[in-house]
C-alpha cells in the first residue's frame, strides 16, 4: 500500500510538471441546443382553397420528434398564397394540443385569420365567430371527434385567442387545446378547415 501511494504521488507530480508553462485547455465548443418549441405568433384571415395540394415536409435530422413536421399543404387565405405545416399532437396530462404553422409563401404579403379556421358555430366550441376552433382531433378507431377546449366564458383555449385572429402577419403559429385521448392512442387524424384532414398524426 505504501509503494502504491508513492507511485501515485510521483505520477501526480509528473503530471503537474508537464502541465506547467502550457495554457490551460480550452473547453470544446458545444453544439447549440435545439431551439425550444416556438412561441405562438399572432394572426391570419379567411377564404382558402378547398383543394389544397400536399407537399412532403423536409425533415431536419437535428429536430426533436415534436419539432418534426408531419405534413405540409399549400392553400390560400384572402387570396394570399400560404403554406400550412402540421406538427405532432402533444399530450400533457389531461390535455393535448394540435400545432400548426401557417406561413405566407411571399414574406412580403400578410394575412389575418379571422374566421378562416373557425367552425362557424357559436354553440359547439367557442362563442366567437373569429376563432380557430374549427380544428378537430379524430379517433377513427373509436369513431370519436374531439372538440377544442373552452373556458367558462366560452372562449377557445387556443393561440391566437379569439381576439387575436384580426392581427396581420406573414407567419402564425396556431395551437388548439383538446381533452387528451386515452394513453393507448398513439395517432389521430387532425382536421383543419380549408386544408383538409391530416391522417395518422403522431400523439407524443
Amino acid at each position: 500500500m505504501r509503494l502504491n501511494r508513492i507511485h501515485v504521488a510521483t505520477a501526480a507530480a509528473a503530471l503537474l510538471l508537464t502541465s506547467c508553462g502550457s495554457s490551460p485547455p480550452t473547453a470544446p465548443d458545444l453544439p447549440d441546443e435545439p431551439s425550444p418549441w416556438p412561441t405562438p405568433a399572432t394572426a391570419l384571415t379567411p377564404t382558402a382553397t378547398q383543394n389544397a395540394s400536399t407537399v412532403a415536409p423536409a425533415p431536419t435530422a437535428s429536430a426533436r420528434p415534436a419539432e418534426q413536421p408531419v405534413a405540409t399543404r399549400r392553400g390560400s387565405i384572402e387570396k394570399v398564397a400560404v403554406t400550412a405545416t402540421l406538427y405532432p399532437v402533444l399530450r400533457s396530462g389531461d390535455t393535448a394540443t394540435a400545432n400548426l404553422q401557417i406561413v405566407s409563401q411571399d414574406p412580403g404579403q400578410t394575412f389575418m385569420l379571422l374566421d378562416s379556421l373557425g367552425d362557424g358555430n357559436t354553440e359547439t366550441a367557442s362563442k366567437s365567430l373569429t376563432s380557430v376552433d374549427g380544428l378537430r382531433l379524430i379517433d377513427t378507431a373509436a369513431k370519436q371527434a374531439y372538440l377544442p377546449a373552452v373556458t367558462t366564458d366560452g372562449a377557445c383555449v387556443c393561440s391566437p385567442d379569439d381576439a387575436g385572429t384580426s392581427d396581420y402577419s406573414s407567419s402564425t403559429w396556431v395551437t388548439v387545446t383538446f381533452a387528451a385521448p386515452p394513453a393507448t392512442v398513439t395517432t389521430l387524424n387532425v382536421s383543419v378547415p380549408h386544408f383538409g384532414t391530416f391522417n395518422d398524426v403522431p400523439v407524443l
